[in-house]
């Protein structure tokens, strides 16, 4: 194999480099896959069969099940499980109540982010500090917070790009620290949703070498009640929170592929959990679908491929990347064979354009693929993206990627909720990730020429 590379690699680089945009193939697969039903119905029955599926749970292990059986019944080859080692955390029972002057209380809809630690039996009850960013909490001194509660009432803006949500993920990753620093007794954050319903958005948090407090998320309109009783005076909370550390469990994040006729490898994946309290439609069901869809479309209408283009369905993306960091160990021997990744992890809207975090070797690649995908609506991107959170130890170790980059002005109002329900499905869009992926996949896939490393440790 080394050998053949040698003698022939470097010839084609003197050739004019191929267009894919007319290959009979790419163009058999757009079209195919315009018509083909196969992703609404992988994405329906991962929800309907399954449902929520948090690392550690019932509900992933029956996950991985379906999994097996569904990449095998899509033709893929070499359909196989690999072990993975999962936290078990558990919310249990939560209720965040606004004290008033009457008898009854005016219950808040929220949920424990992700890794929080719980109050004892009688909970907790204090006044509440309210700040509008982690930057104004930050500015607290601890005399202005020990003992209340935290309430960072900050607003996420809608966004097509996702700038809304990488402005607000410190907000929910690091305030809980932050306030714990400051001996704040629990902490609220207003959820990171663009929607204005009465869902709670959960999500991981990052304690770090900080004290625990409890850390929940407000739904949009719970927020807004608390933030006017606020601001017209003040207000008193009490928060019960009943969440258990269960320590580590063994499990599995299931692996296919569409062989090729060399050991080189392009990489497709995206994550089979998804939150406790969600059936994940749009996160991560979607993806499933995209990338299991474009490796059967590629079995289905295409030819056998130059490389093998292999499946990850990976293990707790949502708590931990457990999955991303197994796969990377487990194949550190022939990361050197991984030539692309790409990973399907922002829902089911279209893809607008295409980010990528490539070599300068591989520039050809991407005006090959451009020109690819532009019947599809696909522009030029950023050249810094490395894609998604599973495949950031592949990038990290120098593999190069592709970002398709998904519109996510709706992606917001149902992530990490329980309304991340198959009716906020785009099925239109959803086909078109498929034809992406496919597309890009095959062309890597076929390329003639190595397409480079980038340098080993680059962030992600």
């Amino acid at each position: 194999m080394k050998l053949l590379r040698a003698l022939v690699l470097p010839a084609l680089w003197v050739l004019p480099l191929p267009s894919f945009a007319a290959d009979a193939v790419v163009t058999r697969l757009q079209d195919k896959i315009a018509q083909d039903p196969y992703p609404e119905y992988l994405a329906s029955t991962l929800v309907n069969e399954v449902g929520p599926r948090f690392a550690g749970s019932d509900g992933y292990e029956h996950a991985v099940v379906w999994a097996l059986q569904k990449l095998d019944a899509a033709g893929l080859k070499n359909v196989h499980a690999e072990p993975v080692i999962l936290p078990r955390w558990v919310r249990g029972a939560t209720s965040v109540e606004l004290v008033t002057s009457g008898v009854d209380s005016l219950p808040l809809n929220a949920v424990a982010l992700g890794g929080s630690v719980g109050t004892d039996n009688y909970g907790i009850e204090a006044d509440v500090v309210r700040v509008e960013s982690l930057e104004q909490l930050r500015q607290l001194t601890v005399a202005q917070v020990r003992g209340r509660v935290v309430f960072i009432d900050w607003r996420m803006p809608r966004s097509r790009d996702g700038s809304g949500y990488g402005q607000g993920y410190p907000v929910r990753a690091f305030g809980p620290a932050e306030a714990g620093r400051r001996g704040a007794a629990a902490i609220l954050i207003r959820s990171l949703s663009t929607a204005g319903d009465d869902a709670p958005h959960t999500g991981g948090t990052q304690y770090g070498d900080a004290p625990k407090i409890p850390a929940l998320a407000l739904s949009p309109q719970a927020a807004d009640r608390l933030s006017a009783v606020v601001r017209a005076g003040g207000a008193t909370v009490r928060i019960k929170l009943f969440t258990r550390e269960l320590g580590a469990v063994y499990s599995s994040q299931v692996v296919a592929e569409v062989p090729g006729k060399t050991d080189e490898v392009v990489l497709l994946g995206a994550h089979l959990d998804s939150w406790d309290i969600t059936p994940g439609a749009d996160d991560d069901a979607a993806g499933v679908a995209i990338v299991t869809g474009a490796a059967r479309a590629i079995m289905k209408y295409g030819k056998k491929p130059l490389r093998t283009i292999r499946i990850v369905l990976y293990a707790n993306e949502e708590f931990g990347v457990s999955g991303g960091r197994a796969y990377a160990e487990a194949h550190a021997a022939e990361l050197d064979r991984h030539v692309l990744a790409m990973e399907a992890d922002v829902g089911s809207a279209p893809v607008w354009r295409i980010g990528s975090k490539l070599p300068e070797q591989a520039e050809p690649l991407r005006s090959a693929l451009l020109a690819a995908l532009a019947p599809l609506g696909v522009a030029d991107g950023p050249r810094d993206d490395g894609g998604g959170t599973d495949i950031g130890p592949l990038v990290r170790a120098g593999v190069p990627a592709l970002a398709p980059l998904q519109d996510t002005s709706r992606y917001f109002d149902v992530h990490h909720a329980a309304t991340d329900t198959l009716d906020h499905l785009d099925r239109a869009g959803l086909r078109q990730n498929v034809a992406v992926y496919a597309t890009a996949a095959w062309i890597a896939a076929n390329w003639p020429g190595p397409l480079g490393r980038l340098p080993a440790g680059e962030a992600h």
